[in-house]
């Protein structure tokens, strides 16, 4: 902007001196030749930031324009990668969850019938295979079922299993988790099963 002020300001200086130089000459060959002089000038003058792009180095201020392009275009880049994966990951969380509901929705009343068990905790670990996303593996957490809904204090409870409960637990786990495979039409080894509290 300093530039363009600058080079009004001359213009019209060289204007001015011009128009005095003129009214102070009287009318004579000396006259005609000021006023070719004042012309050129007034020209050199307009045509300076003409002269000033050839004169500097050209290369350099493209170089100069084109870096201040790139770094701007680089930072839109990364900001549009960034928000693409904060996008990217809260679409995958809500994948999960709603994967998560479908499938204890999927299980609730079967798993109640025949195991009186509930559903406390499912966590998912999904896998993607040619840009869709599949169950890899499938932590269960299930617990007795009771229709209590209220929660009341609880406090802590130290339980020791003798080894033949301890297997009876595995053993139910077990049953569970190929109920569930089956449910979910996945292999057994993708779904594990842990059973909480126990009689």
């Amino acid at each position: 902007m300093d530039i363009i002020t600058g080079w009004v300001t001359n213009i019209i200086l060289l204007i001015l001196i011009a128009t005095v130089l003129e009214l102070l000459l009287p009318n004579s060959n000396m006259q005609r030749y000021v006023k070719m002089v004042i012309g050129l000038m007034l020209m050199a003058v307009i045509l300076s930031p003409l002269l000033k792009i050839f004169t500097e180095d050209f290369d350099a201020m493209l170089r100069s324009v084109t870096i201040r392009d790139s770094n701007t275009s680089i930072q839109m880049e990364n900001s549009i990668e960034t928000k693409k994966s904060e996008i990217q990951a809260s679409n995958s969380a809500y994948i999960e969850e709603q994967m998560a509901v479908q499938l204890k929705s999927q299980v609730e009343k079967e798993l109640r019938e025949q195991f009186n068990l509930e559903i406390s905790d499912l966590a998912l670990a999904l896998g993607e295979v040619e840009g869709e996303k599949n169950i890899d593996q499938i932590a269960v957490k299930v617990k007795e079922y009771s229709e209590e809904t209220a929660v009341n204090d609880i406090e802590a409870v130290s339980i020791s299993f003798s080894e033949s409960e301890e297997e009876e637990l595995n053993a139910d786990a077990k049953k569970v988790a190929y109920f569930l495979a089956d449910e979910w039409q996945l292999y057994p080894n993708q779904v594990g099963v842990e059973v909480e509290g126990g009689e």
